[in-house]
């Protein structure tokens, strides 16, 4: 934090040089060095880890979090600076600039220097037992706590190779009394519960660092979240961010401004211009609608521009050089202009900006008896646009590449979301190649 001060209030004292060229700020900009300070920590909610524990913490993930809270901060900033301040508009660019030098390189001499300080102990650590996943956890253990790392060895009888096998566990309180252990990974069954209490007690009481690796991580690789039942820990596995009420505010507030926007100065010219183009060169209504799966499996009627000659063959998929693709559908297609109307579906709250992509009720049963995980998509509203839709998989789902493509990709977003996620797929969607891969 203190590093995050120095790099913030140093940009506003240069910015305020370069801009004025005077050596004191006059009292209007030293309000607006104190909302810049206020506000840097009042968006802490929103940016995730980005004052953790330190010596557990990456610097790409302490880089992305400085990043995700440096344009909340600026997006504040601007809009307090448009309603309060009458100021040269030259400051904000100016500050900003600066900043996105200051608070990386202040990180970075952090992270550099106060290991070679020795303010930072080395991390011995021990393993009891052996799973699956326990290379990947050493390896994310081992690029943290500054890199001051050192692996001991395993304790057990089953311990493969290139493991260091270091005893079996009845002999671990010797070995920990003999050795400068801190830190305990127990990853193992071989010992009774009662005994793995006396551990975690002995571990608190001589200040070691005790963590318990399920042996069957796997089945919880996904979000999850540790509950207390009546002093009981229970593991929920299904916690991804996407599902806290503090995030489904966040994302359903985005949707009714972004998609109010879309309504009001686009939509409300571009409705009527394309219904009329429509109609011209096939009679029928401009709107395709059709009933699909939305958010827990509940059905709601998606619209569109109609892209085909009427037809009694809504449920079937568009194919390359399909026959009941109009001119001007064709060009709605490739230009995506063809989901605009779903924007009222986002308003009305039937789906989202950013989101698994919503299918017809066929399609989707049919996914969904094919793919075992399929039905995890619905877990949160489909969107207009998605993470398999940017990187290509958008169209038909003809192959078994296609479908497992489209729903991996849907999951992983589910997963992995946040706010800035969000937008960088309305970017990509907007300017990235291949949202046009398969848009026919």
């Amino acid at each position: 934090m203190l590093i995050d001060l120095i790099g913030i209030n140093l940009s506003y004292y240069i910015s305020f040089f370069l801009v004025t060229g005077d050596l004191y700020p006059n009292k209007e900009h030293i309000y607006l060095g104190i909302i810049i300070n206020l506000l840097w920590f009042s968006t802490l909610s929103l940016a995730n880890k980005l004052y953790g524990r330190f010596e557990y913490t990456t610097f790409r993930v302490e880089i992305q979090s400085v990043f995700n809270n440096y344009l909340l901060h600026f997006i504040g900033l601007t809009l307090i600076y448009l309603l309060l301040f009458s100021m040269d508009w030259s400051f904000i660019p100016v500050f900003y600039v600066t900043l996105a030098i200051l608070l990386p390189l202040g990180r970075f001499l952090l992270k550099r220097y106060i290991p070679s300080m020795g303010r930072v102990e080395m991390l011995n650590y021990i393993v009891i037992g052996y799973c699956d996943v326990l290379q990947k956890v050493e390896g994310t253990i081992g690029n943290a706590h500054l890199g001051k790392v050192k692996y001991l060895g395993s304790v057990g009888n089953n311990i493969p190779e290139p493991y260091k096998k270091i005893g079996t566990v009845d002999k671990i309180y010797d070995y920990i009394k003999e050795h400068n252990v801190n830190m305990i990974i127990y990853a193992s069954d071989e010992m009774k519960g009662k005994d793995v209490r006396r551990l975690m007690n002995y571990s608190l009481l001589n200040f070691i660092d005790f963590k318990i690796i399920p042996l069957e991580v796997d089945l919880i690789s996904g979000g999850v979240k540790m509950e207390v039942h009546n002093g009981y820990p229970i593991i929920s596995v299904k916690d991804e961010d996407i599902a806290r009420l503090r995030n489904r505010f966040l994302k359903r507030s985005f949707d009714i401004v972004f998609s109010f926007l879309v309504i009001v100065f686009i939509l409300s010219w571009l409705y009527p211009l394309l219904s009329f183009l429509i109609k011209y060169q096939s009679p029928g209504p401009a709107l395709f609608n059709q009933a699909r799966v939305g958010y827990r499996n509940n059905n709601f009627i998606c619209h569109k521009f109609r892209s085909m000659v009427l037809n009694t063959e809504e449920e079937k998929q568009a194919t390359k050089d399909d026959a009941r693709i109009t001119k001007i559908g064709a060009f709605l297609r490739k230009s995506n202009l063809d989901e605009m109307p779903q924007f009222f579906n986002v308003f009305k709250g039937d789906m989202s900006v950013v989101g698994p992509r919503p299918h017809a009720i066929s399609l989707d049963k049919e996914l969904a008896n094919e793919i075992e995980s399929y039905i995890l998509r619905h877990y949160t509203k489909p969107g207009i646009t998605g993470w398999a839709q940017v990187n290509g998989f958008r169209g038909p789902t003809e192959t078994k590449e296609s479908k497992e493509g489209r729903t991996s990709h849907d999951i992983w977003y589910l997963r992995n979301w946040s706010f800035f996620f969000d937008i960088k797929i309305i970017f990509l969607t907007l300017f990235g190649g291949k949202t046009q891969d398969n848009a026919f």
